[in-house]
């Protein structure tokens, strides 16, 4: 069912309501990222505070995945608030979230349980990052800004563009 149809809104306003969907999107998804990585970089020890952890949830080369975690979270949440290179980013957090579920969250229920384990966090944060790894970031970005740059030029719009761009 389409909740804004054609014949009443016009194609320009259902364009203009994913774009902002993408945007709410994009931001919330950007802002936890942000959240959840800046604990991981600041705390004593940095990332590398984590290497046992990682270790011991069995996660491979776990002295390079706490690092890359961390970090893809803390800058690809902060460049993703921008919308840029949303695909490439989206694609990077989409790896850290299915690690979670398979080396962290195996076998949690999807509820929030009263010990804090369970896996629903995990699960809608690997869904939000590959639908903005499958769309792009939309209108309000500098991926927008970029492709259309480039398309006008004549080249590719590339990784991180939009998909109408």
């Amino acid at each position: 069912m389409n909740l804004l149809p054609r014949r009443v809104f016009g194609e320009k306003a259902r364009h203009l309501a994913s774009d902002i969907g993408l945007l709410l999107l994009r931001l919330a998804v950007g802002a936890v990222f942000v959240a959840h990585g800046w604990g991981d970089a600041s705390q004593d020890g940095g990332a590398g505070a984590n290497v046992a952890n990682y270790r011991d949830a069995g996660i491979p080369l776990p002295e390079l995945s706490a690092w890359f975690g961390a970090y893809m979270q803390l800058i690809g949440g902060t460049v993703v608030l921008f919308g840029a290179l949303t695909r490439l980013i989206g694609a990077g957090f989409a790896v850290v979230m299915a690690g979670a579920l398979v080396f962290v969250h195996r076998g949690e229920p999807l509820v929030m349980g009263q010990d804090g384990s369970g896996s629903g966090f995990a699960f809608i944060m690997l869904a939000a990052s590959v639908t903005l790894l499958g769309t792009g970031a939309g209108r309000f970005s500098v991926d927008r800004v970029f492709a259309g740059r480039q398309t006008r030029s004549g080249h590719s719009a590339g990784i991180g563009a939009p998909s109408d761009a």
